[in-house]
């Protein structure tokens, strides 16, 4: 199971070259659209606590089932944490889903970088170039 026993969010600050990024970890939950739904509310939590236009975000939705259900949830919370966001980068977005990514964006108002290595997208999220 994904989820970390005891509620703990499995999302966390990490620091790439000298800066932080907020992980947003949903990989490998499946079908669990609870558990998913749990998550993204926890790291929603995170970003009201930061300035605005401070944040800078890796999402990593590798493994995860992007359900209709899912995906409602992930435009409406993109748009209440967009004031908070910097740039984001996410991981795992191929075929069909960047269709659905596209919707995200539109409904939330918020730009997504999407990538493969997550290297890559670390050093993008910290460029301040990009």
């Amino acid at each position: 199971m994904t989820r970390v026993e005891g509620g703990k969010m499995k999302s966390k600050w990490i620091t790439h070259k000298g800066k932080r990024i907020f992980f947003v970890d949903l990989l490998g939950f499946g079908r669990q659209s609870a558990a998913l739904r749990e998550e993204l509310m926890q790291a929603e939590a995170v970003a009201y606590q930061q300035p605005g236009g401070s944040l800078l975000v890796l999402t990593d939705v590798r493994d995860t089932i992007l359900s209709s259900e899912v995906m409602d949830f992930v435009k409406e919370s993109s748009a209440r944490a967009t004031k908070h966001v910097r740039k984001e980068a996410i991981i795992g977005i191929t075929g069909i889903r960047q269709v659905l990514l596209d919707a995200v964006s539109r409904f939330s108002g918020q730009q997504f970088a999407t990538f493969d290595d997550v290297e890559a997208a670390k050093d993008w999220l910290v460029d301040d170039d990009s």
